[in-house]
């Protein structure tokens, strides 16, 4: 029975680890509560309860938790370290600093306890200690960002104005490095397909520069990816193009967002803003176009696909959009010409093999429709629009062969 509880109280600490890195701090604290009802002694659930608590500014209950895990380990260095940063924010500077010295006790070089130590000493008046505990931080590692932000701030408030922006520029430089690492390493999850654990390396970079508009777009769009509503989603390319009213990424996949929910014209919006400084991107342009078929505008839609095509015409995206505002438009033997153009260009590309199999369905070339659907399964085999039209061309066959099957029988 203690195996089982153990189990699933580890189950629970999981999701709601999972709940923090995609900001649902509400449902993270739920799931950790049910961990902590079925193992109440589990100190990682009652500790990452905290920093939660501590991320939502409620710290008054964030202490609890702490609490809660140095009555079970004293010297547990997590725990007493929050404990001093929640104290820090909630003004109790001289009681936060005998958290951070008991951490020290247990550990000497303990750089973040020594660097919010030295805050909070710099905010009790007592700036040269801080800057000498700050030093020490330093002199181990010149590249501590937290450090040096302190640095810049006691060299401020002790009026050495040039010393504390040289100071404040090193730490800027460092954060945005060492947040670009993080995000790097996420998009090579992104690419494998790992979205899970991506999304924590693109939290760990919004931690460290929260100004950081390529994590935010990526979050953004995971989130999308993993099925969030708009709001969710919209925070962080809202975000991004707070910091870069240019950030096209996050123009681009708001209108994808919008466009895909069916509200067409505020996509639109978005891909507008992006042509006001890049009148010649290619992807607001196809973009723009599509969302125009969408409200039915078909001369507008035509003409920006077309001028889309005019930018880059070997471009098998753009190429693609206009196989799709054709299909639409019903117009499938020149849609299936333009079809032609992107398989010339890339003649592996899935999309376009599954779209030709569809243009033929429609001109009720059945055969030959199930043909390319073959090939785009043999090449994608869990391609599921693919795997679906195939089944369906496969029972219009069947069908017709059974009909021819009784229409002769009944001739005898």
């Amino acid at each position: 029975m203690i195996l089982k509880n153990s189990k699933n109280a580890w189950y629970f600490l999981n999701q709601g680890l999972t709940a923090v890195y995609y900001n649902q701090f509400k449902k993270a604290i739920s799931k950790f509560n049910k961990a902590i009802s079925l193992e109440p002694e589990n100190i990682v659930a009652q500790l990452h309860k905290g920093t939660t608590l501590h991320k939502m500014y409620d710290f008054q209950n964030a202490i609890i938790c702490f609490d809660h895990v140095l009555s079970i380990d004293p010297k547990n260095l997590d725990a007493l370290y929050n404990k001093g940063i929640s104290l820090e924010n909630m003004e109790k500077y001289e009681e936060a600093i005998s958290y951070f010295k008991k951490t020290l006790e247990i550990d000497s070089q303990y750089s973040d306890s020594l660097t919010s130590m030295g805050l909070c000493l710099s905010k009790l008046g007592r700036n040269e200690e801080a800057l000498k505990l700050t030093d020490q931080v330093l002199l181990n590692n010149p590249k501590n960002s937290s450090a040096l932000y302190n640095k810049s701030l006691i060299l401020g408030r002790l009026d050495k104005s040039s010393e504390a922006v040289s100071f404040l520029k090193k730490a800027v430089d460092e954060d945005s490095k060492q947040s670009d690492t993080l995000y790097e390493k996420g998009q090579k999850l992104t690419k494998e397909g790992n979205h899970e654990v991506a999304i924590k390396f693109y939290t760990k970079a919004l931690e460290i520069d929260n100004k950081n508009t390529k994590a935010l777009v990526a979050k953004g769009w995971t989130l999308d990816f993993a099925g969030f509503s708009n709001k969710d989603i919209f925070v962080f390319y809202d975000k991004a193009l707070e910091i870069d009213p240019k950030c096209t990424d996050a123009h681009f996949n708001k209108g994808m967002v919008l466009d895909k929910t069916g509200v067409h014209k505020k996509a639109i919006e978005c891909y507008d803003k992006i042509l006001e400084y890049d009148s010649n991107n290619v992807r607001a342009l196809y973009s723009k176009g599509i969302s125009l078929s969408s409200l039915k505008k078909f001369g507008e839609a035509r003409f920006y696909c077309e001028y889309a095509l005019e930018v880059e015409p070997r471009n098998v995206i753009a190429i693609c959009s206009m196989v799709w505002f054709l299909e639409h438009s019903k117009k499938y033997n020149e849609a299936l010409e333009y079809c032609e153009k992107a398989l010339k260009i890339s003649p592996n590309y899935v999309y376009a093999i599954s779209y030709k199999g569809k243009l033929l369905f429609s001109l009720k070339k059945y055969e030959e429709s199930l043909k390319w659907y073959n090939k785009a399964i043999e090449l994608e085999p869990d391609n599921q629009t693919a795997i679906f039209y195939r089944y369906k061309v496969q029972g219009v066959l069947d069908k017709t062969v059974k009909d021819s099957f009784l229409k002769r029988l009944t001739k005898l």
